[in-house]
């Protein structure tokens, strides 16, 4: 779980003026405002399957200190204290989290959750012999085996979830390349545009270039 943590919010803390890090806490005044139930958001972050977690962490500590050391002297932010770090808390372990980060992720892009795969035709029978090697295993007592199957299943965990993160990151690049795409092709129009209108204010006039002296 590698990348960089991009701040999303920006803007300025509506009590005191201050860059805001994250979208509910600012580090400076302490304000809290209103929690988002988005863990991206709430910590400050562009969406995004990469997360660095000693940098999450880091921003968590700067937030958590926050809320203890400057929300806690203002007593207009008594009821909403334990709120916002509850929330914090929770927002943490979900980005920490590589199943919960996919599934929130999912829901942003308006994906639908699933209770099984439906484009991996094999996933029902695959299923049926891992329980079957399970069940077997169970029954002899046998815990080498069992131990065995356990580990199977770690594998199988691992790599659907190496295969959400490279859907996803597929996903941000491609989007992150058309965006492009799109801002040059955008900014070519606006010359065009310009060159168009220049002209069209000069059109049935003489050249002056050409006027004779």
């Amino acid at each position: 779980m590698t990348g960089t943590l991009t701040s999303a919010v920006g803007g300025e803390c509506a009590a005191c003026g201050a860059t805001r890090l994250s979208a509910a806490i600012c580090v400076d005044c302490g304000e809290i405002f209103e929690i988002p139930s988005d863990a991206f958001l709430l910590f400050g972050l562009t969406r995004s399957w990469a997360v660095d977690a000693s940098a999450l962490e880091e921003r968590y500590a700067v937030l958590s200190r926050a809320i203890r050391e400057k929300s806690a002297t203002r007593e207009d932010l008594r009821e909403r204290i334990t709120h916002a770090a509850a929330a914090l808390d929770e927002a943490r372990l979900s980005l920490l989290d590589p199943i919960e980060r996919a599934r929130m992720l999912l829901v942003a892009l308006g994906g639908g959750e699933r209770a099984k795969p439906v484009r991996k035709r094999e996933f029902g029978s695959e299923v049926m012999e891992f329980d079957r090697s399970a069940a077997e295993a169970r029954q002899k007592g046998d815990p080498a085996r069992l131990a065995a199957v356990v580990l199977e299943a770690e594998e199988k965990l691992a790599s659907a979830i190496v295969a959400a993160g490279q859907s996803f990151t597929r996903l941000e690049r491609s989007l992150a390349d058309e965006v492009s795409a799109a801002a040059d092709a955008l900014a070519e129009a606006r010359f065009w545009k310009a060159k168009v209108d220049e002209l069209k204010g000069s059109v049935g006039r003489p050249d002056a270039s050409s006027r004779n002296p």
